[in-house]
């Protein structure tokens, strides 16, 4: 009977602490994914000359997306006075967005990157190679959009020469 008991008491104590360990990661996971998208809201203050946005679908919901983002931080007073304008490279498909043939297409996107690079806010670059893949020239392109050689090139150099940060 002794022996019962005892086996008892550590299947208990062994399922106990199965689930106090899987409660414990469950809490962390939840902390840490809290905390990545808390670092995501808002741009990093601390020791960046500029913010970069994070396009990485390719898209352009995602690009409006960033374009919002950036009026709202304008708007909300947020963004530093002395800040660099955010950079918004892009140069995967997406880059067709701000072609002068598309403006009926993608009028809500021209007209707000419009808006806020007259403003300072963002400074929207597409990249030639990108341009040139899709058969189209630096003319095709608004005149208010800037271009780089390579867009991934460009990204890495705000990023590690600029120091720039995503927002």
């Amino acid at each position: 009977m002794p022996l019962q008991l005892v086996d008892a008491v550590l299947h208990f104590l062994s399922s106990y602490a199965r689930s106090f360990a899987v409660i414990f990661f469950t809490v962390a996971a939840l902390f840490f994914s809290v905390l990545a998208v808390a670092q995501t809201e808002e741009p990093e203050q601390l020791n960046a000359d500029g913010y970069l946005a994070r396009i990485l679908n390719d898209s352009p919901d995602e690009v409006a997306d960033a374009l919002k983002r950036a009026e709202m931080l304008y708007l909300d007073g947020k963004l530093p006075a002395s800040a660099n304008p955010i950079a918004i490279v892009l140069h995967g498909p997406e880059v067709e967005i701000f072609f002068k043939d598309k403006y009926d297409e993608y009028k809500n996107i021209v007209d707000l990157a419009a808006r806020l690079s007259a403003f300072g806010v963002v400074d929207v670059r597409v990249c030639e190679t990108q341009t040139g893949i899709l058969g189209r020239s630096r003319s095709s392109i608004h005149p208010f959009i800037g271009t780089v050689p390579f867009g991934p090139t460009e990204v890495k150099r705000l990023l590690n020469q600029q120091s720039y940060v995503y927002f």
